[in-house]
């Protein structure tokens, strides 16, 4: 069998190049050796040669793996150019210059339930997503996709909403509310919708698509959320 010669430089690509670079600087900057960083992630030690060479580029989910490992941005591993900062003393959000949005609010990782909208939260971080200007020193915000339809035209399927475990709702508001997780632990379903009212021993939702108003028992409520508003997250 011929054996296959690596590929040239002119082979590669210039953006996996830099991507390669990216990797390999905030590997040294960390103190990791590629060894240390392939055990961490659940890869091999040679696919870590290879994107620092740029000859193949990590996967989304490994990007995602890096980036929660060295606590920074998927987009400083892509070369935002308005993410700042690789891990070193003096870089991240607090290094930005006044008026950049830090890509630090993690997206939580969620699975599609059913048609009415709900989801089940999996306790991963898939992404990270700037940081509007509203909320720069709010501590604890995360993101959600919207998953279904049920809340349009407020939100559609697909679109990103941030949320504050801190802000108390009240009845207007728009809400995610996650339910008891299930006997055998799994995480219970959660749903984005409007809070309607409040009783001692029952929330009252309330949905758009198709339009309803329903109860659930607060016994079997583990968490009431708030979805920031436009006017909170622009600071207006």
């Amino acid at each position: 069998m011929q054996k296959r010669n690596p590929p040239s430089p002119k082979s590669v690509s210039q953006d996996n190049r830099r991507l390669g670079i990216r990797i390999r600087e905030l590997r040294k900057a960390k103190g990791m050796t590629m060894v240390e960083v392939a055990a961490a992630i659940g890869v091999s030690q040679p696919a870590i040669s290879q994107w620092e060479s740029g000859i193949a580029p990590p996967g989304r989910e490994s990007l995602v793996e890096l980036s929660k490992l060295w606590h920074i941005p998927v987009g400083t591993l892509m070369g935002d150019p308005e993410v700042k900062g690789s891990g070193r003393k003096g870089s991240g959000p607090s290094a930005l210059p006044a008026g950049i949005m830090p890509s630090d609010v993690p997206v939580q990782g969620v699975a599609v339930g059913g048609a009415a909208g709900d989801f089940r939260f999996n306790g991963e971080v898939v992404d990270y997503v700037r940081r509007p200007p509203g909320i720069q020193h709010m501590r604890n915000v995360y993101a959600l996709w919207i998953s279904g339809d049920s809340m349009s035209p407020w939100n559609k399927d697909g679109d990103l909403i941030y949320v504050s475990p801190a802000r108390p709702a009240t009845p207007g508001d728009y809400v995610v509310v996650q339910m008891n997780d299930t006997a055998d632990g799994e995480p219970g379903v959660a749903m984005v919708k409007q809070l309607v009212g409040r009783t001692p021993t029952q929330l009252k939702l309330g949905q758009y698509n198709p339009e309803k108003e329903f109860t659930v028992a607060l016994s079997k409520v583990k968490a009431v959320h708030r979805v920031l508003t436009l006017r909170e997250l622009l600071g207006t």
